[in-house]
């Protein structure tokens, strides 16, 4: 999908208030395109309106959603319609993270980390899929959904069974999504991101032996050493919409790790066993 020209199409946001959702928006907004930022919190989402419109000069919508709520995903439906025939653009950025051995993680955590990794994402994309696909097969013009995973998805280290699986799950479904939207041209790009040095690194629920000082420490150094920044992110993002990307890793750490783990998964195993310890 070429953004060069996104005057008037409608790109729809979740977790688009702040983070990395806010930095795409506000690449997105660069390129013309008219926003709708869906988040939880309806005063993040005014500010991040203002300024985006201030900063930009586009058209910015907001509507406040708990993406794990089936309910208020549905009324997604009209806020769209009342904008535009469908979406042009769907970015799936809203997520939570948590850490916790297996045995030591809730089946309640299980359940929240799935509700909005995993089936919010899912939710979306069912109620406003038909209408691009309708929309796309009548003027024939191009439109893309991006689902933000997490190197997680494939680093695989003790201590992330619960979060590492929803975001397994995110990329097994943007691989089978690709091949059943791609007649209808859309295209379907799913980012792993390492972790990025933002204020979610110091709210990192831990559970049961991994609720300690150094495991917290451990994890807060995750993310301060992160070499790619929410802004260098989002013009990843930019790119991968633009060359129809499918699996996009993101940060040097993160590359590197798909790729040594895709020419030598057992010595990557070992690697990960021996030096991520909590």
């Amino acid at each position: 999908m070429k953004l060069s020209n996104s005057k008037g199409k409608l790109a729809v946001i979740t977790g688009g208030s702040s983070g990395l959702g806010y930095a795409i928006a506000h690449k997105l907004a660069l390129q013309g395109f008219d926003l709708l930022l869906v988040a939880r919190n309806e005063q993040q989402l005014n500010e991040a309106a203002e300024q985006l419109a201030a900063d930009t000069g586009v058209k910015v919508q907001t509507t406040s959603v708990d993406v794990s709520k089936e309910e208020q995903v549905i009324s997604l439906y009209e806020t769209v319609r009342n904008l535009a025939h469908s979406a042009d653009l769907i970015i799936n950025s809203a997520g939570i993270v948590s850490a916790g051995f297996l045995e030591d993680t809730p089946l309640t955590e299980w359940d929240r980390l799935y509700n909005i990794n995993v089936r919010g994402l899912v939710s979306v994309l069912q109620t406003l899929l038909p209408d691009m696909i309708k929309q796309s097969s009548e003027d024939g013009k191009q439109r893309h959904i991006v689902n933000i995973a997490s190197a997680a998805a494939y680093t695989c280290t003790g201590g992330m069974s619960a979060y590492g699986f929803t975001k397994a799950g995110v990329v097994a479904l943007g691989e089978s999504l690709a091949h059943e939207v791609a007649s209808s041209k859309i295209g379907v790009t799913t980012v792993c991101p390492e972790f990025v040095n933002t204020p979610i690194g110091n709210k990192v629920t831990l559970f049961g032996r991994m609720e300690n000082p150094r495991s917290r420490r451990r994890i807060e150094k995750m993310f301060e050493r992160s070499t790619i920044t929410t802004e260098q992110l989002a013009e990843k993002v930019i790119s991968a919409i633009e060359s129809n990307t499918l699996l996009a890793p993101a940060g040097k750490q993160a590359t590197l790790a798909y790729r040594f783990k895709r020419f030598m998964p057992v010595r990557f195993f070992n690697m990960i066993h021996n030096t991520m310890k909590f």
